[in-house]
């Protein structure tokens, strides 16, 4: 029992550097314990070298450049943090995706609708312009009927449209439809019109069954006997009108 105590009573009285040199004394561990802590930070600590930088909301997500041209889109957003920052890299580059496509498409519509406009142009020019209510011979009928070509020749049968009245000059009714055709012929300057006497084209034809109209609309051919009937009677400029649209399917 002596011999404990007289061996605790001389490790205690020994010097420090006589034990490694490891501490001096209990403060000075305490010291150094503290010093320690106050070099190491946690990541949640708020005060240490990992704090995240205070978001600016009016600058933050905004483009740093300008787009000429396409739509204007106001990007903003609020996300912090790794996954808002991902989140908000995808949505700017999905936006900037938007932007090309825009442009794109409205540099493609310009062009088409362009293109388009000069194929209508060119077409208008190329068809035959009549503007008129042809009277024709009986030769001249014989001819139109064999082929609806253009008067130059220039276009074939499929590409115009005609239309015949085959008439009697003491007819009222086949007067009024003269008259109504005269009128059309200066607006659908597109089309045939003309008009023969009815005896002239056909010998079998009887005066009631008149006005007779010839219609031709491609390579297709239609008699109409009851013009009449189809106008019910009413042989205005509206109703002439509206039944050579229908059987020419302007």
């Amino acid at each position: 029992m002596e011999r404990f105590f007289l061996e605790h009573n001389v490790m205690k009285d020994r010097d420090s550097d006589e034990l490694g040199g490891r501490v001096n004394s209990d403060s000075e561990a305490s010291d150094d314990e503290e010093e320690i802590t106050d070099q190491v930070h946690s990541v949640a600590d708020p005060t240490g070298p990992w704090a995240q930088k205070a978001v600016n909301s009016e600058t933050w997500g905004k483009p740093t450049r300008g787009y000429h041209g396409g739509k204007a889109r106001n990007f903003s957003s609020a996300n912090t943090g790794p996954k808002g920052v991902i989140n908000d890299y995808k949505a700017h580059k999905r936006y900037q995706k938007e932007e090309v496509s825009d442009l794109l498409d409205d540099t493609f519509l310009a062009q088409y609708s362009q293109m388009r406009m000069q194929q209508m142009q060119d077409t208008a020019r190329s068809r035959t312009v009549f503007g008129e209510l042809e009277y024709i011979s009986p030769e001249q009928f014989v001819a139109l009927t064999s082929s609806t070509s253009s008067k130059e020749g220039s276009q074939s049968s499929g590409d115009t449209s005609m239309l015949v009245h085959l008439y009697h000059p003491e007819n009222y009714a086949c007067g009024l439809l003269n008259t109504q055709l005269e009128l059309l012929a200066r607006k659908l300057v597109h089309v045939k019109f003309a008009a023969i006497v009815a005896k002239e084209a056909d010998a079998s034809i009887e005066m009631r069954d008149l006005p007779v109209m010839l219609v031709f609309c491609g390579q297709q051919q239609e008699t109409i006997i009851d013009v009449a009937q189809r106008l019910d009677g009413e042989f205005t400029l509206e109703r002439v009108e509206a039944f050579v649209h229908q059987q020419l399917g302007l």
